[in-house]
Order: C-alpha cells, then structure tokens, then sequence
C-alpha cells in the first residue's frame, strides 16, 4: 500500500471517461450531475508489483509442470489398481498408500511372517478386504466368524508391536478381548471341537501369547487345550479329508509336538491311529519329515514315563526296574531307526554337507567348536539336518534318563540291546549333536539373507536353535551365551526364546 503521489486521485468513473474528475467528498459533482454510479476520489491505492520472467524460464517451468503432472498421473494409477493382500504383491508396507484400507496392510504384513501355506496362512488366504471391515466394526457374535475376528486383531497386535504404534496395539487388545470372549462362548456349545475353525483360532491365541505374553506359560496352556480338541477327534474321520485340511492338521501336528515336549507330556500323535492318518503324502511334510515327527512324538511319551518314574521311584520295587528297562529298550530302538534313517539319507550326495572355517566367528571370539561351519546345498538339506539332530537330543536325553535311574542293568537287558548301539550313553554324545545343530546355522542365515529372504523363520530351525542352547546349558556356559548373541539379532526367532521363557 503506498501514496498515490503522482497517480491519478479521480474516480473511477472520470478515469474511465478521461476526464479531469473535480475530486469532491464523497462523490465527485460532475457524476452526481450525470446520475451515474461514482466511488469516490481515491487517497490510497494498493499496487502489485509482478516481476515478469524471460520467455526461457517460462519455457523450462512449463515442462517441469508437464512432468510432474505426468508423475502425479501414474501414481494416482498404481493407487487405483487393484492390489492383493498376498504378501507376494506388496514389498513393503511402506509402498502402501496412506489411503489404503489399514487392515488389509495389517493381514499382509501378518503373512509375511507366518509359516506359507501353514494352517492359520490357509485360512487367511480366503479372507476378502469386506470380510476384515465386517469383523472390525461387529458388535455380536454372529455378525462376523470367529476365525476373522480373531486373525484381525492378531494382525492389528503384531503391526503395532512391530512398529511401536500404541494407538494401534490398543485397538489390537480391544479386538483380542472381544475375539476371547467369543471363543469361550464357541466352547461351551456341545460338538465345537469337530469346527476346524476352532482349532485356528486357538493356534491364533498361542501365537498371540509368544509374541506378547500376558503370563507366563500363557502360550502353552493354549497349545495344551489345542492338543486336548484334537484328541476329541475321531482319527479315521480324516483318512478322506480334503489335501488342504490335511495340511492344516500337518501344521498344528509341529506346534502341538513342541508344546508336549516342553511340558514333558504324552502327544495324541504318538498314537497309532494319529500316526496312521498322517502318513498321506502332501507337500507339507516329506517321508523323511513325518518319520522324524514320529520319532519326536514317541519321545513325548517316554519323557512323561521317565518323569513319573523319577517321582516313584524305588529302588526295592521289581516293577520300578521293569519300566525302567522298557523305557531303555524302546530307547534304543528309537535311536536304532534314527541312526538308520540318517544311513538312508545320507546315499543321496545331495544332502552331504562340507565343514568350513569361520573366519568371522573367530576374529570375534566364538567359542572353537563353533569357528566351524557346515554348508549345505540348500536351505531345505539345511532345515533337515537340523531335524535330524533334534530328534537325536531328544532320543540320547531319553536313554540318558533311564540309565541316570538304574545306573546297573542286568545281563539279559544288555544281551538285548540292539547291535552297534554303545551301552552307555554321555553326554558328549548330546552335546556333538548340539553342535552340529548350531554349526547349520550361521550359512543357513546368510544364504536367506543373501536371498532377500528376511521375513518368516523356519518353525524348525527356531526348534533346533534353543534345543540346542538348552542342551549348552543356556547362558551358563560360554557356547549358550555365543548362541543367544548370534540369534538376538533376528527378531523373527523371538517366537522360539518365548517358547522356551528366555
């Protein structure tokens, strides 16, 4: 705003007909005579000043305007095409657009870091963007199914806690809550546990409890209760089950093994019918694999003998000592069959496996059974291996078990003891199979990481990992701290340190 100085203080209308205006207050005479419309002389007029740019500058803007409406074009156009929550179709969550609907990026983020084509993944493949807002906004039990409810608000709890969102893992807990509520209403309907949704939502309610416990513990009740509606199953029912729910029941047979192994406690797939069931052949689970859970299951049951015994036991009872042996002699036999399958897998040259000096582990101080490595030709052979020398802890602890309780066995039991098998089984025995475990790791984590594959840690490698840190003795000894080091910075394997209440 500036004096008018020399500009001219007319009205508007003088000025439009270019004559001297005679600047009279309000309204100047010569418009008052005329009738016509007059605003006034002016004092103060405001003027704009507008630098005007060179035709080259106009130019070169004129095509960054044309390139960046171009850009904005084909981002509106990713954003409108249709997208899947398969975790194969978004790379990051970050590449999500702001306005895109927030539980979908909950699910697909949950995808990633379950086991693929496992029994709670299955079921959230067939899961619609409408199926999440209907369970997200239901109020009563049968607005929405239980399985959606419950998958949502595990997605929404393991989004927040991943991210520190507080907002969001608030809203997650309300959905927890409510999904609880609903799943105690289910159980206490006659025949609920011949719902196959019903098991997924109690390995949903595990899960939950290894990534953010409410007790302690809290995760094994759940898998314990899982075992308990499995074992209220009639077997035969499934031999013409359809290929995916086979699949489903491959997948809760490993989380309902590892909660029987942790609690000491006889597994439902120890039994022969279970056993028999399961053989089918599907791509979840090899010849080699479900052998090797068979073997694991019969463990769960000897651990619970020997641990009965432990308690009763007397050393002037005859019926003491019988049991005693038969839990040796079935020890062994299981440690006979081990020994011959790992013979038959060991023909293929494919699963050989080549030792190697680690020359990182020792520039950082590893302990020296650990600066060496072993290197497999695949994560597959790798995860195998590795199964093997589990279920051979869990067979040698068995033996050890039984031998710690009657240390001197008679003649006829050590005539019957299978050939090539030592009578007496240390524990350097269960300690070379440690690791040989923890040696598969270091090249079986960098091949994934070379391979981009950060997201979803085999259930198996977790299993091995921390049997063998149980078997160092945890973080008393110097090989169990290294172990603990090297795993702490994979956060994908805080499922196992929750499993095993580290």
């Amino acid at each position: 705003m500036v004096n008018v100085a020399g500009r001219s203080k007319g009205c508007s209308t003088c000025r439009k007909r270019r004559i001297k205006c005679d600047e009279t207050q309000p309204i100047c005479l010569r418009c008052q005579k005329l009738g016509v419309p007059c605003d006034g002389p002016k004092t103060l007029v405001f003027v704009q000043g507008k630098i005007v740019k060179s035709r080259r500058t106009q130019r070169s803007s004129s095509n960054e305007t044309v390139d960046e409406e171009v850009k904005a074009l084909r981002k509106r156009q990713d954003a409108e095409a249709p997208r899947s929550i398969s975790p194969g179709s978004e790379s990051s969550v970050q590449d999500v657009p702001l306005r895109f609907n927030e539980n979908e990026v909950y699910v697909c983020y949950l995808r990633r870091h379950l086991f693929p084509n496992g029994p709670v993944d299955l079921e959230l493949q067939k899961l619609q963007v409408s199926d999440l807002d209907l369970a997200r906004n239901s109020t009563s039990v049968g607005d929405s199914p239980l399985f959606t409810r419950a998958a949502l608000a595990f997605a929404t709890l393991f989004f927040g806690s991943r991210h520190s969102q507080t907002p969001i893992l608030v809203e997650g807990y309300k959905m927890h809550s409510a999904a609880l509520q609903h799943l105690n209403q289910a159980l206490s309907i006659p025949g609920c546990h011949t719902r196959d949704d019903i098991l997924n939502v109690v390995s949903i309610m595990a899960m939950v409890e290894l990534y953010l416990p409410s007790g302690p513990r809290n995760w094994l009740k759940h898998m314990l209760g899982l075992e308990r509606l499995l074992g209220l199953r009639d077997p035969g029912s499934l031999i013409y089950a359809s290929p995916q729910l086979l699949e489903m029941y491959k997948g809760l047979r490993h989380m309902v093994l590892i909660a029987a192994l942790r609690n000491r406690s006889p597994s439902i797939f120890a039994r022969p019918r279970w056993k028999a069931v399961l053989q089918t052949a599907l791509s979840l689970e090899t010849t080699e694999e479900r052998e090797l859970h068979d073997v694991l299951a019969d463990c769960s049951v000897l651990n619970a003998v020997s641990d009965e015994l432990t308690r009763t036991w007397n050393v002037y009872d005859p019926m003491c000592s019988e049991r005693v042996e038969t839990v040796r002699n079935k020890g062994f036999e299981l440690l006979a069959f081990v020994q011959s399958w790992k013979e038959r897998w060991d023909r293929d040259k494919g699963n050989a496996h080549v030792a190697e000096d680690d020359l990182e582990a020792m520039v950082t101080g590893a302990p020296l059974v650990f600066q060496t490595v072993y290197r497999f030709r695949d994560d597959s052979v790798a995860r195998m291996f590795m199964l093997y020398s589990t279920a051979l802890i869990y067979v040698l602890q068995v033996i050890e078990a039984a031998e710690n309780l009657q240390p001197t066995l008679p003649l006829a039991m050590e005539q019957g003891t299978p050939a090539g098998i030592p009578m007496s089984i240390n524990a350097a025995s269960i300690y070379a199979a440690a690791v040989d475990i923890f040696r598969s790791i270091p090249h079986y984590l960098k091949h994934r990481l070379l391979q981009g594959k950060t997201d979803f840690a085999s259930p198996v490698v977790q299993w091995a990992a921390f049997t063998c840190w149980q078997v160092f003795d945890g973080n008393n000894s110097a090989e169990g701290r290294w172990v603990m080091q090297t795993l702490s910075v994979h956060n994908d394997y805080r499922i196992a340190k929750a499993a095993w209440e580290l």
